[in-house]
């Protein structure tokens, strides 16, 4: 006959941390979409504060995704979605905790997306400005400006940096 190891808490117990779990997604994925709209309008200091909120959520659900992991593991199970969907099956109530587990999944995934697209909206940015001070310097050989009469100009044909212009 064999063993099968079980949680040693309650499913009570693992429901409210996905529950908890669950409302700090939600809330990183509301800070996410702020981030989105700050750095559209580029303000450094209100980015700053929602990175500082984004960092705090982050930790917050870090510490929680580790009790989970740990009651994962404690019964003997891998903590992936196989492992996880076989640890609730020990539970009465293991379709609720399945239903928060996709729930809390699929918030993670937005998320996940969210943080890309803001990544890439920080990157553009980051091109841009850096485009405008090689401009600046008279260092961008690439781009053309244009001239006192309106006509295109390449960086070869300057003799002058804008800074000393």
């Amino acid at each position: 006959m064999t063993h099968q190891p079980t949680f040693t808490g309650s499913s009570t117990q693992f429901a409210q941390s996905l529950v908890c779990s669950l409302r700090l997604l939600t809330q990183l994925e509301t800070v996410m979409l702020e981030e989105a709209r700050v750095i559209a309008t580029r303000k450094p200091d209100a980015l700053q504060h929602v990175v500082t909120q984004k960092s705090a959520l982050v930790v917050a659900l870090e510490a929680e995704t580790a009790k989970q992991k740990q009651w994962v593991e404690s019964a003997q199970l891998p903590f992936s979605n196989s492992g996880v969907a076989q640890f609730f099956t020990q539970f009465e109530n293991a379709q609720s905790l399945n239903e928060q587990w996709g729930q809390l999944r699929e918030i993670g995934m937005r998320c996940d997306q969210l943080n890309r697209a803001n990544a890439r909206l920080i990157e553009h940015d980051r091109k841009r400005i850096a485009t405008l001070l090689r401009i600046l310097k008279g260092d961008d050989t690439a781009s053309t400006t244009y001239t006192p009469q309106g006509r295109t100009a390449s960086a070869s044909s300057r003799s002058r940096t804008l800074i000393h212009a």
